[in-house]
């Protein structure tokens, strides 16, 4: 397979052999697409009710048992709301409470609403005014109850015991009716809810799992709560398929573990966005082996050539699944790399079609661009989403046209892109100010129109700027006509009570004037490429008074990027965010021989509280700072060099340890 290099895009051309996945599998039948999620979940139950459906940590479910706990929520809910199509909201978490009720919703022929402990108490009131949702399923009532009012109808999602049926409701669902609403950041400063139907679900399941070779005896990873449209098609591809789903709290694991765990679950399937494929990757060693991982899936975005360069080093018995996919059409593109791929030096092509879902090349106008000219990517299928749930003006300004004789519509993505001469398609960013950002779909206006709710803010724009490993994070750009501008812990907290997690900025820039172009427009370009300056905080800065709050200090300067950090400054505040977070605790458990749990550390999110807590897990404080001294002496030195002298340390003073006098008072 030879390389082509588009010195224009940088995207390049991978001419040759396609790589496609080769294990044998049941192939999903477009048969099996004409019913709804609940029979074919069915079907899958029928065929070995005994086999594992859902695992995490030491509890295992099998199919036969899923399906009585979903029964038992569609009888709960029908007896709460009948059997008319309605929205039905769930709060829950990556777990097997939160799965059985999603299936549990399908059965009762709902419409699944998710929300999210990320969302805020504004974005989830929207959501629920905007759906009309009446019942409510929740696993922990006491978050979600502030967002209720007296209309709401609450079910504690752990108090669905045997008393309601575990026989399968009566029912028969079609295959048209509306299957889900997920709400994705809009351009009005609300969010906007994309509706899709049971066959458009089983579609996505077909295409994907045929692509896949999704077989019964992979085991998949679900690394986020099914309230995003990626999660909630992994988790449809794994149960539809009769595969076993692993739920993964990452933030709970932590990167160092994720390696350990893949091993010891004899994961086959391993999904994750780029940035968290980046930072796992990079705690490996050569020493790492994962001998039943066949395919690891990187969500949809840009991989680059150190992705591939990390995953041929680290997987070379696997393959690399690219994809590109939006909330509207799920994935339509799939791109697969092995240990023979060559390594690209640029951005890497998001691959070739999937069944019924093919892409068009528009101009401004609409008109259908030829092969090799730069347009906005449309996709024509039968099997998109059917629109956005109570907006009919939105809907018509995304999907264009009417239906073809073979019910196919287009829909714009907003995306640029071009086709190469072999169909593969090249991905060349936005059109608009929407980003993608860890797999989330963010609307840049929305964030501006928060911003400038504060009185301090005079102007905002937020655009998305690259870290060192190639990650998007969110940036905020603002002026002020205040005398006093609001630290950064202010901002991010007004913006997080009005809006989800992932939609808040990560760094603030704060500037006398923005650039302009020749339009007079603000030059967004231009401002992705100021280099980030230190972040206004609170608390003054506070200089280390110790050999271990000098060795997380430096930790935290390389893993943000930034020349200081005080010992008071706040992890979060410095622009840090979850997937930095776990890469911080990565590092620090290389150096101190002392477990630091992830959820530990967003409690001590200052330079000098994690190092008294660091202090605290040691034998004894001077031990640990035996260790930091060892490493800020010896940090220039290669980095074997370094980890065979502390782990010398370690063992002396483990050691020590062991031969210690035990006192007479002790039991």
């Amino acid at each position: 397979m030879d390389v082509n290099t588009d010195k224009q895009s940088g995207v390049v051309s991978l001419n040759g052999p396609r790589v496609e996945p080769s294990n044998p599998f049941i192939r999903f039948s477009r048969e099996d697409i004409e019913q709804s999620i609940g029979s074919r979940f069915q079907q899958i139950v029928d065929r070995d009710p005994e086999r594992i459906a859902v695992k995490k940590d030491d509890q295992a479910v099998t199919y036969g048992s899923l399906n009585k706990m979903a029964n038992r929520v569609a009888h709960a809910i029908r007896s709460a709301s009948g059997t008319s199509t309605e929205p039905v909201a769930l709060f829950g978490g990556n777990d097997l409470t939160a799965i059985a009720a999603i299936l549990g919703i399908a059965k009762a022929g709902k419409i699944y609403v998710p929300l999210d402990s990320s969302f805020s108490e504004a974005w989830a009131k929207f959501i629920l005014q905007d759906t009309k949702a009446r019942i409510v399923l929740a696993d922990r009532p006491g978050r979600v109850t502030s967002w209720l009012s007296s209309a709401h109808i609450l079910i504690d999602g752990e108090c669905l015991d045997a008393d309601w049926s575990e026989d399968n409701p009566e029912e028969v669902v079609s295959p048209e009716a509306l299957s889900h609403i997920l709400y994705t950041s809009g351009t009005t400063g609300h969010p906007k809810g994309v509706l899709d139907n049971h066959r458009n679900m089983l579609h996505y399941v077909m295409r994907l799992g045929n692509a896949l070779h999704i077989a019964p005896e992979d085991r998949m990873t679900l690394v986020r709560p099914p309230s995003s449209g990626g999660a909630l098609c992994n988790l449809f591809s794994a149960l539809l398929s009769g595969s076993v789903i692993y739920p993964v709290d990452l933030k709970q694991v932590g990167l160092t573990a994720i390696a350990g765990w893949l091993r010891r679950e004899k994961i086959t399937i391993f999904h994750a966005s780029g940035t968290v494929f980046r930072h796992f990757a990079q705690q490996l060693t050569g020493t790492d082996q994962f001998p039943d991982l066949r395919l690891i899936r990187v969500g949809s975005g840009q991989i680059f050539e150190k992705d591939v360069e990390l995953f041929k080093r680290y997987f070379p018995g696997s393959l690399l699944l690219h994809i590109l996919s939006c909330t509207e059409t799920n994935t339509y593109r799939v791109m697969f790399l092995d240990k023979n791929s060559p390594v690209p030096n640029g951005a890497l092509p998001v691959g070739y079609p999937v069944e019924d879902m093919e892409v068009l090349i528009l101009d401004e106008s609409g008109k259908l661009l030829a092969e090799g000219e730069v347009g906005e990517i449309a996709v024509r299928s039968a099997y998109i989403s059917l629109g956005y749930w109570n907006d009919s003006v939105v809907t018509d300004s995304g999907f264009v046209g009417i239906p073809d004789p073979d019910g196919r519509r287009i829909f714009r993505t907003g995306d640029l892109g071009r086709l190469q001469s072999d169909g593969c398609l090249e991905y060349l960013g936005r059109k608009d100010f929407r980003m993608k950002i860890r797999g989330h779909r963010i609307q840049a206006e929305e964030v501006e129109v928060a911003l400038l709710r504060m009185p301090e803010i005079s102007q905002a724009v937020v655009t998305a700027h690259k870290d060192t490993n190639g990650d998007d994070r969110l940036v905020a750009y603002i002026t002020s006509g205040a005398k006093e501008i609001p630290a950064v812990s202010q901002m991010r907290a007004t913006l997080k009570r009005s809006l989800p997690d992932c939609m808040v900025p990560t760094r603030f820039m704060v500037l006398e004037s923005f650039p302009l172009n020749s339009n007079g427009k603000v030059d967004r370009q231009e401002l992705s490429k100021l280099e980030l300056d230190q972040p206004t905080l609170v608390n003054p800065f506070g200089a280390p008074t110790g050999p271990i709050e000098s060795v997380l200090a430096k930790i935290w300067c390389e893993a943000l990027n930034i020349k200081k950090v005080g010992i008071h400054d706040s992890f979060f505040d410095l622009g840090g965010d979850s997937i930095i977070a776990m890469k911080v605790v990565a590092a620090i458990g290389r150096i101190f021989p002392w477990n630091i749990a992830l959820a530990d550390f967003y409690d001590a999110c200052t330079p000098a509280s994690t190092a008294q807590l660091i202090a605290q897990k040691a034998p004894n404080k001077e031990r640990a700072e035996r260790v930091a001294t060892l490493y800020l002496q010896v940090n220039a030195m290669p980095s074997d060099e370094v980890e065979r002298l502390l782990a010398h340390e370690r063992t002396k003073g483990q050691a020590k340890e062991r031969s210690a006098p035990t006192r007479k008072d002790q039991p």
